[in-house]
């Protein structure tokens, strides 16, 4: 959609009759999240329209039906640099991949705005060489809709209604079809992916740290997110805030890994207030 067009909103899981935020509001929003950098890089530049190295996510997610698959040389490169097994690389690979869009949209509803954005909308560049995988979202096309506060429980529903209908779900089937790895993992993971935004936000954007938790706390009581985990206390991050997963990434499993901070088998945690 173009700046100029207007009256016609594209389908937000969710978001039912919410005023339409505007291009504009939109592209301004994924700028401040881009700024953030890191999982919450999105480019909104027009010049990388005409790169030939970006494709839509949704192509790269989808297994092919002859030729090459991208994803699945991608998952031989991660198991094979960490010296796991595919299952292992599967699921840490997948919470890279839904990291990315749970940050920018939990970065951007904490904004008062839900971008419709999803693996159709969204490019991402054909190779990367580690790190966040780059996303560019095409500046003619942006739309969304305006949110209700972030503690109103409409106002979570819509954002974990569209974070799981557009975002997570198709990682989780990708990965899946790819590896032999557990869906509730896969899960887990965006639900930890989700409390580490909630984490970075707390000491990149203090500003933002109070909707983005209302709304990840919403979000992680909403099906299918809700019992995945919760926050917990961490004094000596800035956020004052840390985040306990019940399920588990298998980092453990890379030779020389570990326990994540997160990790439902990390001992001695108590819940934050």
């Amino acid at each position: 959609m173009s700046s100029g067009t207007t009256g016609r909103r594209r389908n937000i899981p969710g978001a039912g009759a919410a005023p339409n935020a505007g291009p504009d509001r939109v592209r301004t929003v994924l700028a401040a999240c881009d700024a953030v950098d890191g999982f919450f890089a999105i480019s909104t530049r027009d010049v990388e329209a005409a790169d030939p190295s970006w494709r839509p996510l949704a192509r790269f997610l989808a297994v092919p039906e002859q030729g090459a698959d991208p994803l699945a040389d991608r998952l031989e490169q991660v198991a094979a640099g960490l010296g796991a097994p595919r299952r292992v690389a599967a699921s840490l690979l997948g919470q890279s991949l839904a990291s990315r869009s749970l940050s920018v949209l939990l970065a951007a509803a904490a904004q008062g705005v839900l971008p419709a954005l999803s693996p159709t909308s969204v490019l991402h560049a054909r190779a990367w060489p580690g790190g966040p995988m780059p996303l560019w979202a095409d500046p003619e096309r942006l739309d969304g809709v305006l949110l209700g506060a972030p503690d109103e429980p409409e106002t979570a529903a819509a954002l974990a209604r569209a974070l799981a209908e557009d975002h997570v779900a198709p990682v989780v089937a990708a990965m899946r079809a790819r590896a032999s790895v557990s869906e509730r993992v896969l899960w887990g993971n965006a639900a930890g992916a989700l409390g580490g935004a909630v984490r970075v936000l707390g000491s990149a954007r203090p500003d933002l740290h109070d909707a983005a938790l209302a709304l990840a706390r919403g979000v992680l009581a909403q099906p299918p997110f809700a019992g995945l985990g919760s926050f917990v206390a961490d004094p000596d991050h800035p956020s004052g805030l840390g985040f306990a997963r019940t399920t588990c990434c298998l980092y453990y499993q890379v030779p020389g890994g570990g326990k994540c901070g997160d990790c439902v088998l990390q001992p001695g945690r108590r819940a934050a207030r």
